[in-house]
């Protein structure tokens, strides 16, 4: 549900305006997202290329951790719409007296579910046929389990840079973090330097050291860039204040359970896809982790909007709150055509750089056509929930990401590719995500319509 009006010359001049500031925030934050997922994409390629049999381990290991990790993020990024309110309306001196409460959050968070990954993720190996793809999953999320403490404390610090207003700080330490990915994961992966090589796994080990590195990094940048004199201190970071903490958890866990429902979704599809074979499992993961890249360009317009809605409100201008948060979804739809467009032109050749193997490359390729179809479902519903977010209206979002993927896309693919008349195998769950997105687009489309209105009265 898109509003169109005619428009003053000073509400264009406004909308022109909000155009410049959604793309200096957008840019640096869709940097910081292709290194994050790009890491990912590293893990994959060079896994890949030892086997297919590394290249399903990965997909099914990084399917367990990978939606523990955006819950992580999804809470964390709470932080954002409680610090650029601050912002808004002027009291920045106030942020740093709730740094240290997300700071322990994170740490905390990211340490409990951790634990939960690397005693409970081995336990479900048995889904992968091939006794040496489950070996090398176990090793793996094991391996990736030890950097999630530090991943925690660095999405707190990430989150609260860019609600400043600062994210090329984000960005840099994230383009070294994925430099230093390649060579950390040729280490073990395979044996540089002398180290007894490990294949695919060792992808585990890379991912924990690359953790590790951006939390001290973004540690020692924000104490030099971010904090006021008063406060630059290490006990700011570990400073923990009650209300913030719970005021962080009670807006963020609906947030990263939202997050978790869509991520998991996918996560679930490729567990499902194991009896159909090892091929069809890394054919999958090839589409999947090209979709995640294409993704991260209408998400990192949201988490622009919730800057921007949440800074607006601040300043009590809900109508300016308005006219951003229906301008970036517009924008993302933009986006949606040119990452449609690039998918169908390119899939065959995409589907190639991740795999040797020709059937798998053949699945690739013919996944990917479904993954254009639903860019734009996708980018209505991803530009919808970052501003929901600034309005910290989230358990409603929780719902419908619940509804939309859950019931709704999981239920009409589990059906499609293996219970209908003729089953359509792995391109029966790519049709089910297809109208979970379009449902979620919907639902979340005219929530939005309905809080935006309610806070103009």
């Amino acid at each position: 549900m898109i509003m169109t009006n005619t428009k003053s010359p000073a509400s264009a001049f406004l909308t022109k305006q909000h155009l410049i500031q959604l793309y200096a925030l957008t840019a640096p934050i869709l940097i910081t997202q292709l290194a994050q997922i790009g890491m990912a994409t590293i893990d994959t390629i060079m896994s890949g290329h030892v086997g297919t049999e590394d290249l399903a381990a990965i997909a099914i290991g990084s399917s367990l951790w990978t939606p523990i990790l955006l819950f992580v993020a999804g809470v964390m990024v709470a932080f954002t719409p409680q610090v650029a309110k601050l912002v808004g309306a002027n009291k920045t001196d106030q942020v740093g007296d709730i740094l240290g409460s997300a700071v322990i959050v994170g740490i905390i968070l990211g340490s409990l579910l951790g634990l939960v990954l690397y005693h409970f993720g081995p336990m479900l190996s048995f889904l992968l046929p091939d006794p040496l793809s489950a070996q090398l999953m176990r090793t793996y999320i094991q391996d990736v389990a030890l950097g999630l403490p530090a991943a925690g404390g660095f999405l707190a610090l990430r989150f609260h840079a860019e609600a400043l207003n600062q994210p090329g700080a984000v960005t840099r330490i994230m383009l070294a973090g994925l430099l230093l990915n390649i060579p950390a994961n040729g280490l073990f992966v395979y044996g540089w330097l002398g180290i007894e090589p490990m294949g695919g796994a060792g992808c585990g080990y890379g991912t924990a050291i690359v953790f590790h590195f951006l939390f001290i990094a973004m540690l020692i940048n924000c104490y030099k860039h971010r904090l006021p004199l008063h406060q630059r201190k290490l006990s700011t970071f570990f400073r923990m204040k009650r209300q913030p903490m719970i005021d962080l958890i009670a807006l963020g866990i609906p947030i990263g359970s939202a997050i978790f429902f869509e991520v998991s979704f996918f996560s679930v599809i490729a567990l499902f896809l194991t009896p159909l074979g090892t091929e069809v499992v890394a054919g999958h993961q090839v589409a999947i982790n090209l979709s995640s890249l294409t993704f991260m360009v209408p998400l990192s317009v949201g988490m622009a909007i919730t800057v921007m809605v949440s800074q607006q409100l601040g300043r009590e201008k809900p109508e300016q709150a308005a006219n951003i948060s229906w301008l970036g979804i517009r924008v993302n739809l933009a986006l949606a055509i040119i990452n449609a467009s690039t998918i169908i032109l390119l899939a065959p050749y995409i589907s190639q750089l991740y795999s040797s193997d020709p059937v798998v490359v053949e699945i690739g390729a013919t996944l990917l056509m479904y993954a254009a179809i639903y860019q734009f479902s996708d980018a209505i519903q991803i530009a919808a929930a970052g501003a929901l977010r600034g309005y910290q209206d989230t358990i409603i979002v929780m719902v419908i990401t619940f509804l939309s993927y859950w019931l709704c896309g999981l239920g009409l693919g589990y059906y499609l590719t293996f219970e209908a008349p003729e089953p359509l195998g792995a391109k029966g769950f790519w049709l089910g995500i297809t109208v979970g997105l379009t449902a979620s687009a919907i639902m979340l489309s005219y929530r939005l319509y309905k809080v935006s209105k309610k806070h103009q009265i």
